[in-house]
C-alpha cells in the first residue's frame, strides 16, 4: 500500500496522528504526537527507517522531552490505513501490531528504538564473526584439524584394546602402551 496522505487515527489511542516527513528517504511518517507516542509505518516504511545508519532525527525532534500516557497494548488494534485488525507478532524481542492486509506496523512509544538498538547489535555480532575467521590460514586450520582426528584416533584404538582386555604390564605401562601403537 502506498503512504497515505490522510490524516491517520492512532491504533492504540484514537487520536489524530501527526504526519512527519522524513527528507532523506522522501516518505511520511505518522506520529501520535500529542497522545501516546506510537509510530505507524505504512508498507515497507519500516524497512526503509530501520534499515538507516543514521538516526531519524525528525521523529526523535517530534517526541523528545514528553510524557506520553500509559497504553493497553494487549487491545486489538485496528490498522489506520485499511481498518483491518493488526496482530501482534514479536520482532527483535518487541511484541508489534501488523497489518496483515496492507502491510502496515505500529509500534508503541520507544518500541521503535529498542529494535533499531536490538537491529544494531545483531550487526555488530555478524561482523565480529565475519572478522574473526577472516586471518585463519585455511592450509593451517586443516593440519591441526587432522592432527586432533589422529590424537583421538590412537586415544579411541587404545580405548579398544584396554576393553578387549588386552595385557597392560603393571611394573612397565609405558612399553606395555608403546606396544599397544607399534
Amino acid at each position: 500500500m502506498a503512504d497515505s496522505i490522510d490524516t491517520l487515527k492512532c491504533p492504540a489511542c484514537g487520536e489524530e496522528m501527526t504526519k512527519v516527513f522524513i527528507a532523506d528517504k522522501g516518505i511520511n511518517i505518522d506520529v501520535c504526537a500529542n497522545n501516546c507516542g506510537g509510530i505507524f509505518f505504512d508498507s515497507r516504511e519500516f524497512q526503509q527507517c530501520s534499515s538507516s545508519n543514521n538516526e531519524i532525527w525528525e521523529i526523535k525532534q517530534l517526541l523528545e522531552n514528553k510524557n506520553f500516557m500509559p497504553i493497553d497494548e494487549s487491545q486489538t488494534r485496528i490498522c489506520p490505513a485499511c481498518n483491518t485488525p493488526m496482530v501482534k507478532t514479536k520482532s527483535f524481542g518487541v511484541q508489534i501490531d501488523t497489518c496483515n492486509n496492507c502491510g502496515g506496523i505500529f509500534l508503541d512509544n520507544n518500541e521503535f528504538d529498542k529494535i533499531r538498538d536490538q537491529i544494531k547489535k545483531q550487526k555488530r555480532k555478524t561482523e565480529v564473526h565475519e572478522n574473526k575467521y577472516k586471518d585463519i590460514d585455511l592450509h593451517d586450520f586443516c593440519k591441526d584439524a587432522l592432527d586432533e582426528n589422529k590424537k583421538f584416533d590412537a586415544l579411541s584404538n587404545l580405548a579398544d584394546r584396554l576393553n578387549r582386555g588386552t595385557y597392560i604390564n603393571p611394573r612397565y605401562p609405558l612399553a606395555s602402551l608403546f606396544r599397544l601403537f607399534f
